[in-house]
């Protein structure tokens, strides 16, 4: 199982289920909405490859994004949240530099 977890104050929440179900439409998949800014997608049965590549493609169109692996919906999320604060707590950084 894998879960993504998508943050962009300017995104609407909406917007990024769009997203998500258009990227993963051949998936199994559950979408939690946590606020307008942030959005959770839970996978099953996809190769790890396939949550690399949408995390370089998020990061690229400026949407930050945490990702986490495991075999229960509460793992992969506490991982992908410590990924997504981690990458969080980098852009502070940078903005203060």
């Amino acid at each position: 199982m894998g879960c993504l977890i998508l943050y962009h104050t300017t995104i609407t929440s909406l917007t990024k289920c769009n997203i998500l179900q258009a990227v993963y439409s051949d998936e199994e998949f559950e979408i939690e909405i946590m606020d307008n800014n942030t959005v959770v997608i839970y996978l099953w049965n996809i190769k790890k490859a396939a949550i690399w590549q949408a995390v370089l493609l998020f990061e690229v169109a400026n949407i930050m994004v945490g990702y986490g692996f495991g075999d229960r919906k509460k793992d992969t999320m506490q991982k992908a949240n410590k990924v997504l604060l981690t990458r969080m707590e980098l852009e502070d950084k940078t903005k203060t530099v």
